[in-house]
């Protein structure tokens, strides 16, 4: 919580200008006495002495200098906050919308629907969520995140899951590991090397779920790497091996790097979905980007 006002850095910053309790009131257009006591006020809350006196003028101490040039910024950039805001008085409000991307960083489609839409939806702002200590499921349920994109299956009752469009999970390795010569590979196939994951956290839908519970069998040793780009890179110098979804591979897959191998001789399907909570306060928003999300993925995967 912020202890002082906007008021007291602009009386610091008069003060080292003018130097004296009087020029700088009449700088402010205040009283003597109230800016005295708004420099009383300031040094109460932050528990500091920032000026002292020296015959008629304020000096500044180490810490009235330190607040002094902080103001200089501070009040700069409330200015261009307020400016800015101001002259776009005539436009539609902005509305932040908060998409959880989680451990899936490989979002390069993102900006291409960013894009599509910003045309439907000029006022809309995004923030991204990368936060893999939950589920997609659970952030939208809490309202950590108003949109998730999200892979599995994921059902709640307050919880609209719009699909995006269906995906398989693969199997990567580099071209020289035995695992490349495979037409498919199995969970006994993941026994003697290290399992690259990006996160620990069970979800539904994944190689927990579809391969390693169903088999009775699942690596020795794991190695959480955080994100997929990290997970991709760790494979590709050789530290293991690890299971993703094929559209998040497809670039290294592409470039030779790594291979693919299908899970299972009869693969392991995946469908990618949005996420949103029913009742949001931007529901009618929230949906409407969800489709156009929804309408960008079925044409371009």
């Amino acid at each position: 919580m912020l202890r002082l006002q906007l008021s007291h850095y602009r009386m610091a910053q008069a003060i080292k200008v003018h130097g004296t309790v009087s020029a700088a009131a009449q700088s402010l257009g205040l009283t003597q006495s109230a800016l005295s006591h708004q420099i009383a006020e300031a040094e109460r809350r932050l528990g500091r002495k920032l000026f002292a006196k020296v015959g008629r003028r304020l000096s500044l101490t180490a810490a009235g200098e330190f607040l002094a040039t902080s103001a200089d910024t501070i009040l700069v950039e409330a200015s261009l906050a307020e400016a800015t805001l101001m002259a776009r008085e005539d436009t539609e409000p902005a509305e932040l919308v908060r998409i959880g991307t989680y451990a899936y960083s490989c979002y390069r489609w993102m900006p291409e629907i960013l894009r599509e839409v910003q045309k439907t939806l000029p006022h809309v702002l995004f923030e991204f969520i990368t936060d893999t200590s939950k589920t997609p499921l659970r952030s939208v349920v809490e309202g950590d995140v108003d949109l998730a994109i999200a892979a599995g299956r994921n059902t709640a009752s307050n919880v609209h899951v719009d699909t995006l469009f269906h995906d398989e999970l693969v199997a990567i390795c580099l071209p020289s590991h035995p695992m490349a010569q495979l037409s498919h590979v199995e969970a006994e196939d993941f026994l003697e090397d290290p399992f690259i994951t990006y996160s620990t956290v069970y979800e539904v839908g994944f190689e927990e779920e579809l391969l390693w519970r169903p088999s009775g069998r699942r690596p020795v040793k794991y190695v959480r790497a955080g994100v997929t780009e990290a997970v991709v890179e760790m494979v590709k110098g050789g530290f293991g091996l690890s299971i993703l979804s094929r559209w998040a591979v497809a670039q290294p897959l592409a470039e030779g790097g790594l291979i693919g191998v299908p899970v299972t001789n009869k693969g392991l399907p995946v469908k990618w979905s949005c996420l949103r909570r029913k009742g949001h306060q931007n529901e009618a928003t929230l949906e409407q980007i969800s489709r156009i999300i929804a309408n960008w993925c079925q044409q371009n995967f």
